[in-house]
C-alpha cells in the first residue's frame, strides 16, 4: 500500500534522469532512452566495458531495449537516431549479426543550451501510427510479449532497498552496492553469469524473489556443491 514520504523514507530504485532533459527539445521516448542508457553505462563501467581508448560503451540489442521501455522497435530506432543527432549518443557497428556499441555522451553547458534552443519544428511527431507503443511491433510482424510488465516490475521491487541498482539484460535484478560487492568477493569469476541467469529466468517465467542477492547466492552454492547446473524451477505460486 502506498504511504507518505517521511524524512527517513528510502527511495525506490530509480534511473538517473539529468535535469537538462526536462527542458530539452526531445521526444519523451528519447529522454527515457537516454536515462536507461546512462544507467546501463554505469553498469558497463562497473564491469570494465571500455574500448581501446578507455571510452565506456553499452551493448543493448534493439529488441531488448524496446521491451524494456515498452515501445515498438520502430519508435526506439527513431528515438536513438534523435539522440544521436542531438549529440547525446554515438553508435558504432560491430559487424554482421552483432549489436551496435552505444557510447553515451554527457553534454556540456553549451550543448545543453543548444538542446533547449532548438526549434520545435525540427522534432518529429512521436505519436504517429508506426510509433505507437504496440503497433510498431505488430507492423513488423513481431508480437513479442513485454518482458517486464508493470505487475512484474512492481513484484520485483517488493522489499527492495531504495539504494538498489538495476542489473541484468532484462533490467529486473536489483542489488545494493553492498550485495554486489559481496557477490563479487564470494564468486569472483561467475557473479555476472548468475545475474544474467536470474534476469533471464525471471523474465521468461514471471517468477519473483524477495531477495535477488540471496537467490544468486543459493544457486551458486548449489552449483558448487553438486558440480553442475541446478534446476531452479519451483511450483506454481511459489516464490522465495
Amino acid at each position: 500500500m502506498s504511504d507518505y514520504m517521511k524524512t527517513d523514507t528510502k527511495l525506490l530504485p530509480y534511473l538517473p534522469y539529468p535535469r537538462f532533459l526536462l527542458g530539452a527539445d526531445l521526444t519523451q521516448t528519447a529522454k527515457v532512452l537516454y536515462a536507461v542508457l546512462l544507467d546501463r553505462s554505469n553498469l558497463s563501467r562497473a564491469n570494465g566495458w571500455t574500448d581501446e581508448s578507455g571510452n565506456i560503451f553499452v551493448v543493448f540489442p534493439l529488441n531488448k531495449l524496446a521491451d524494456l521501455v515498452d515501445k515498438g522497435p520502430t519508435t526506439v530506432k527513431t528515438a536513438l537516431t534523435e539522440l544521436e543527432a542531438a549529440g547525446l549518443i554515438e553508435r558504432r557497428r560491430c559487424g554482421n549479426g552483432m549489436p551496435n556499441r552505444i557510447y553515451v555522451k554527457q553534454p556540456d553547458s553549451q550543448d545543453i543550451d543548444h538542446l533547449m534552443d532548438r526549434k520545435p519544428a525540427t522534432r518529429q511527431p512521436e505519436n504517429r501510427p508506426s510509433d505507437s507503443r504496440k503497433i510498431g511491433r505488430q507492423m513488423a510482424g513481431k508480437l513479442t510479449p513485454n518482458k517486464i510488465s508493470n505487475s512484474n516490475l512492481k513484484n520485483n521491487l517488493s522489499g527492495v532497498s531504495g539504494s538498489a541498482r538495476i542489473f541484468g539484460r532484462y533490467g529486473n535484478v536489483f542489488l545494493t552496492e553492498a550485495e554486489l560487492s559481496e557477490l563479487q568477493a564470494d564468486f569472483p569469476t561467475v557473479w555476472q553469469e548468475y545475474i544474467e541467469r536470474l534476469s533471464e529466468y525471471m523474465a521468461s517465467t514471471g517468477k519473483t524473489y524477495k531477495s535477488h542477492a540471496a537467490t544468486i547466492r543459493r544457486w551458486a552454492k548449489e552449483d558448487r556443491r553438486k558440480g553442475g547446473i541446478s534446476d531452479y524451477s519451483c511450483k506454481e505460486g511459489e516464490s522465495l
